[in-house]
């Protein structure tokens, strides 16, 4: 079975082919993604074969032929959390945001008129809440009247990248400019605070909250910092 569904992979370079337009899928960071090979259900059975591939490897990463049994070719990663549907959807497990790569479905389809391919390609975009915020680069105090660096709130690991927002006794106290880190695929967000500290702000706790679509009550724990008053 291997051997036959290479050959008509190899086959493949010498028919029509026929590549619809990339578009872009989300799935969710942990989950199960079903990328399409977009065919009308009254299409399927006209596939002789299936294969797709990824655009940052050479090989396959599966192959099908019609009324045979998948054959996993993947030798990295992706070789035990892939599989095809019945549709000829590619499945993908436990999505990671270095999952983020155009995936592409060939299909070999065989009517009366003769042999055609078409190619099918989705950009796989994978959603992440972040990490709770932490708060670094703390004061060591604050001088009443003087701007000062309070710390910079970071939070970690998201995709879309988290909006940050300041508290002061768990209020919303300043939404300022972040700035967002690309590391590998995930995205940081950094905000800074500079602060002019008053004579009420003796005892005040000051924390930062991560907002984000997927999740909610990410606030990094309470700080309090000493306030000189000369």
């Amino acid at each position: 079975q291997f051997i036959r569904s290479f050959l008509l992979v190899s086959l493949i370079a010498s028919y029509t082919f026929s590549s619809s337009a990339e578009k872009s899928i989300i799935g969710l960071y942990g989950g199960t993604v079903e990328i399409p090979c977009t065919f009308e259900a009254n299409k399927i059975k006209d596939v002789t074969l299936t294969k797709w591939k990824y655009v940052s490897r050479s090989g396959d990463l599966l192959v099908k032929s019609k009324d045979k049994e998948t054959v996993i070719l993947a030798t990295d990663e992706y070789k035990d959390r892939i599989s095809l549907a019945a549709n000829l959807s590619l499945l993908l497990t436990g999505a990671k945001l270095t999952d983020q790569h155009t995936f592409t479905c060939q299909a070999l389809i065989t009517t009366n008129f003769g042999p055609n391919i078409k190619d099918f390609s989705h950009a796989l975009i994978v959603h992440k809440a972040p990490e709770a915020p932490f708060i670094t680069e703390k004061a060591a105090e604050l001088e009443i009247g003087k701007l000062t660096k309070l710390g910079k709130c970071i939070a970690k690991n998201a995709n879309p990248p988290a909006k940050i927002v300041w508290l002061r006794n768990n209020k919303m106290f300043f939404l300022l400019p972040q700035h967002v880190r690309d590391t590998s695929g995930s995205l940081d967000t950094e905000s800074t605070l500079l602060y002019s500290a008053r004579k009420e702000d003796t005892g005040a706790q000051f924390s930062c909250r991560a907002e984000h679509s997927l999740a909610s009550g990410l606030v990094s724990p309470p700080e309090t910092f000493v306030i000189n008053c000369e």
